[in-house]
Parts: C-alpha cells; structure tokens; sequence
C-alpha cells in the first residue's frame, strides 16, 4: 500500500458517530494532534486511528485500526466484545452437520443465560384471554 492512502486521524465522539478533529500524513504528527487534542478534549473520549484508504476514486471506503485512546471514563462500562475493525476478519463459528454452531467456538456463549419476558408472555395471554371471553359473550351466534 502507497503511503499516499495512509492517514492518522484523531476524533472524538460526536453523537453515535466519530468526529474528525484532524488528519494528518505521519504517526508523529498524529500523535502530537492527539496529545493536543487529549489536552483540549480530555473530559472525554478521544483516539488516534490509521486509515487506509481501499482506493483513490472512492475516499469514503477505507479500513482503519486503532493506535491510541484516551477515555476518562476507562473501567466505568464493559468491555466491548468486537474489537474494531476485527468484525472483517474474523472467522464464523464452527458450524457441526445440522447447521447450528458447535459449543464452545469462538464467539459463542453457550451457557449464556438469556432472560425470558415473562411478564409481557403473562399479559399478551390475558390480554387474548379478555378478547375471546368478550367475543364469545357478546358476538355469540
């Protein structure tokens, strides 16, 4: 890959998305924006990233990995279970003869316990209960 389609960017959060604050062509140069940025922005998160750019013609299509970060907040929340940009290349869990994945592959929690509604489960059932008692008092034939 060229170094003309590497970049270093250093962004903050804006909303659900990431917002540029700077991009630069050395890791030095990012790394010194970031550290400027960590020292204007420290309140909350901020990264340094590589970008690579997949082509010339399309600069929106690019693969970016993750230097650095600076999060106030670091064991405040849980651990994301992806790492960025990790979703691409990993591969699909083991799948046995009947199509459902094999216990125990990568990426598959099998005593996972999963909670079940069962408040939500007891309403609908009155719910249809009611409707049909009512039905069956008044729409009688």
């Amino acid at each position: 890959m060229s170094d003309n389609k590497r970049k270093y960017a250093v962004q903050r959060p804006k909303g659900s998305k990431w917002e540029t604050l700077s991009l630069v062509d050395s890791l030095g140069q990012g790394q010194q924006e970031f550290r400027s940025a960590v020292s204007l922005h420290g309140t909350g998160p901020v990264r340094l990233i590589q970008v690579d750019f997949v082509s010339d013609e399309a600069l929106a299509d690019f693969d970016w990995r993750l230097i650095e970060l600076h999060d106030p907040r670091k064991g405040d929340r849980p651990k994301p279970t992806v790492v960025a940009g990790s979703e691409r290349t990993a591969k699909p869990p083991a799948r046995n003869k009947a199509g459902s994945a094999v216990k125990g592959s990568k990426g598959n929690a099998p005593d996972e316990k999963v909670p079940v509604p069962v408040k939500t489960y007891v309403i609908a059932f009155m719910f249809g209960a009611a409707a049909l008692l009512i039905w069956a008092l008044f729409y009688r034939t």
